[in-house]
């Protein structure tokens, strides 16, 4: 037993000693295929870029090759993007394109190589080199988001909302933050002394620099008061505004007309678009409303996508 816990302690040093000699090297091309990447402008690409969705991106690419080249690939996630077919024997052996693209809407990662292959179709090499482009976000997404109606007395409840800076107030950190703030909520009591249901706002967001009467024991007077104007849409929040042109095309071209200053009735799945003071268009997806009642417990839970 004493000989195999030796044995077994042998194996697991030798196991670690080879592990520590291990030396990380870069892909190096088999096949003796050299791929050059050249530096023509801030779009083309020449190693692991990142962009904004449906930026231009350009390859000048020189690729030779010890063998006859018949045919050239570009790949996009290691599926064929573009390939060009070479007739001509004077560029079987060296042969240079540039080519431009159009980065993908979505945000994400996405792997482009050059290769070669020969008349067979069989991969002769792509210089051990690969690229990634990595398109980012051009808007911001908050998400889970939560507000409570106003509270009288302690005045700590988060009833006012930043845009642009994903994040709730209440009205005491609104006295120093008010010009960071563009939409404050409350619940609308007004139809309920009455037996009509059509005076019944309840769910409500407003700008502030529209007053709402029953916020009185909310003083803003001295608040900066962004103008900012929202419009109830028939949109799809998740699948629709994936970028800040879909955002442009599906929020701001609807907004020219029809904006408001105040949206009520806000019920759970709820997409309320806006315009910021600033210009910036963008999107509120009510996500849960938890009761129908102006006590302080009251609270809405929201998404934002607005434009960087």
């Amino acid at each position: 037993m004493l000989n195999m816990k030796k044995y077994i302690l042998g194996l697991i040093s030798a196991s670690v000693l080879i592990a520590s000699c291990e030396k990380k090297v870069d892909p190096v091309d088999t096949f003796n295929v050299t791929v050059e990447y050249r530096n023509g402008g801030a779009k083309y690409v020449t190693g692991d870029v990142n962009v904004n969705p449906k930026d231009s991106i350009y390859f000048d690419v020189t690729i030779t090759a010890p063998e006859d080249m018949s045919f050239v690939e570009i790949q996009k996630n290691f599926g064929r993007l573009d390939t060009f077919r070479l007739d001509n024997a004077t560029n079987k052996r060296t042969f240079s394109f540039v080519k431009g693209y159009r980065a993908d809407s979505i945000p994400g990662d996405y792997t482009f190589r050059v290769l070669a292959r020969n008349n067979s179709a069989i991969f002769i090499g792509d210089g051990g080199k690969q690229f990634k482009v990595t398109v980012g976000s051009d808007f911001l997404f908050w998400s889970d988001r939560v507000m409570r109606v106003p509270d009288t007395t302690e005045k700590t409840n988060k009833a006012y909302y930043s845009l642009t800076q994903g994040k709730p107030y209440s009205y005491t950190e609104g006295n120093t933050n008010s010009a960071l703030i563009d939409l404050g909520y409350y619940w609308d009591t007004t139809g309920r002394g009455t037996s009509s249901t059509s005076d019944d706002l309840k769910h409500t967001i407003y700008a502030l620099n529209a007053p709402q009467n029953q916020l009185g024991y909310y003083d803003i007077s001295a608040w900066t008061k962004n103008a900012t104007v929202f419009k109830r849409l028939s949109v799809n929040f998740v699948s629709g505004l994936t970028s800040s042109g879909a955002i442009q095309t599906l929020v701001g071209n609807q907004m020219s007309s029809g904006t408001s200053t105040k949206i009520d009735k806000l019920v759970k799945d709820n997409v309320i678009g806006f315009k910021t003071a600033a210009g910036k268009f963008g999107a509120i997806l009510i996500r849960r409303v938890s009761a129908e009642s102006p006590e302080k417990t009251t609270e809405m839970e929201i998404d934002v996508k607005i434009q960087k």
